[in-house]
């Protein structure tokens, strides 16, 4: 057992690395998606389209957290309202209170790209799980904002499209636009890429342990006098050592054409 533990070191290394490829490659997948995510949620914070009317509607028009929009009686066009720096323009503060959690969840992500460059500085798993936190405060916000948006449905403004009818958590005649839907889902997408986040921050190992990196003295020294003595007894190291030592050459790049003679190597 213990000579096959030693000539399954470099199959060892071999696997190793593969996971540590294979690992990578997931972070970066997950950094591609945290990048898009943000793109999203800067979409949904800028766009007016989370309620909007319907065939039912007596006035068309639309609404976002912070922007909204209605017809014009006298052309036959939008005219929109509403500034996020301007608190006077937001219609209630349940719309004041959803445009601050979207504004605050879309910081967060910047805060998840902004800290790749972590990446150079401290641990691999250490930068996930900073990130991972991160994205679960914006999922959280995002979850509280789709929650509250529903409470400012009473406001005139939303009356004026969605009709007298529509109140707290009552659309009207309105319908949800993809805004909203789109936020709805973000939720989710955020939780899942902080899972994801903590697993890839738990499964994090270095390229190579230090234990592989150089074989001892003695192993080597043990080594060349079990080939010399495979050889003197015309013993090959692979019926030696059986399914590991032929592992261990056939994957790690030793057929070269070269011919091995008992443990020896010839041009």
């Amino acid at each position: 057992m213990k000579n096959e533990t030693e000539y399954n070191t470099e199959l060892t290394k071999i696997r190793h690395t593969n996971y540590v490829r294979n690992s990578r490659a997931i972070v970066v997948l997950w950094a591609i998606f945290s990048c898009i995510f943000l793109i999203l949620n800067i979409v949904v914070f800028a766009q007016p389209q989370w309620i909007g009317d319907t065939g039912d509607s007596a006035v068309p028009g639309f609404f976002g957290v912070w922007e909204y929009c209605s017809e014009s009686s006298t052309e036959n066009q939008f005219i929109c309202s509403g500034d996020f720096l301007q608190w006077s323009s937001f219609p209630n503060n349940y719309f004041r209170a959803t445009a601050i959690m979207v504004g605050v969840s879309c910081i967060m992500f910047m805060l998840v790209i902004l800290s790749f460059i972590l990446f150079c500085l401290l641990n691999t798993g250490t930068v996930l799980q900073i990130c991972a936190w991160f994205q679960i405060l914006s999922g959280l916000l995002m979850l509280v904002s789709c929650i509250i948006y529903p409470g400012g449905w009473d406001h005139s403004v939303v009356q004026t499209v969605c009709g007298l009818q529509s109140g707290h958590y009552n659309i009207g005649v309105c319908g949800m636009r993809w805004a909203y839907a789109l936020a709805i889902v973000l939720v989710c997408d955020a939780f899942i890429l902080a899972v994801l986040a903590f697993v890839l921050a738990a499964k994090q190992a270095n390229l190579l342990p230090d234990a592989y990196k150089k074989k001892p003295e003695k192993v080597i020294e043990k080594e060349k006098v079990k080939l010399a003595s495979s050889h003197k007894d015309g013993v090959t190291p692979s019926e030696m050592y059986g399914d590991y030592y032929n592992t261990v050459h056939s994957t790690s790049g030793y057929s070269t054409g070269r011919k091995y003679n008992h443990g020896y190597v010839e041009d």
